[in-house]
């Protein structure tokens, strides 16, 4: 009887660890979003468009098959581009929105009653830590609001935020 019962505990330390790390390793390492719904009436909206040939040629990894990524913020049943905020990555970055809290991906951070959003162009390869750009969302504007660091392996919220309505988007 004891040695089933050991038995069964070497088991259960195998079994154990094994259901542990599958979990992890399923679970979801960035947490990026391509829409953002703020209340009925404004939704930003960034969907990464990859040409359909570089699809069909299975060539979606090649330099060549990058994203067009269009910012589009809907405001009242209106469209309001904001293309040229993310300009500087375009054709070269995939292109998300990401979280600012815990649970969410628009909070208002100095307590004026605007709500910010972050962008952040995913930096490919070595995943480092970079810079996600914060704008604050005024009716149907997007306004610059500061910078923050983004892990997007981690897949945790921005820190280090730090405003500064004049930053420059990097490349």
């Amino acid at each position: 009887m004891q040695m089933k019962f050991l038995s069964f505990i070497k088991i259960l330390s195998i079994v154990i660890p094994c259901l542990v790390l599958n979990n992890i390793s399923q679970a979801q390492i960035w947490t990026g979003t391509n829409e953002i719904k703020l209340d009925s009436n404004t939704k930003l909206a960034m969907p990464n468009q990859v040409d359909p040939a570089c699809r069909v040629a299975g060539r979606a990894e090649d330099v060549d098959c990058f994203p067009t990524t269009p910012l589009n913020l809907l405001y009242k049943g209106k469209t309001y581009s904001y293309d040229k905020l993310i300009e500087p990555w375009e054709g070269g970055f995939f292109i998300y929105f990401v979280k600012l809290g815990p649970n969410s991906y628009a909070s208002d951070l100095n307590q004026d009653g605007l709500k910010e959003i972050a962008i952040y162009p995913a930096v490919c390869g070595n995943s480092p830590k970079s810079i996600a750009y914060i704008y604050t969302v005024k009716e149907h504007e997007l306004l610059p609001y500061g910078t923050g660091i983004y892990f997007w392996e981690a897949g945790t919220p921005v820190t280090g935020i730090k405003k500064n309505p004049r930053f420059k988007t990097d490349i």
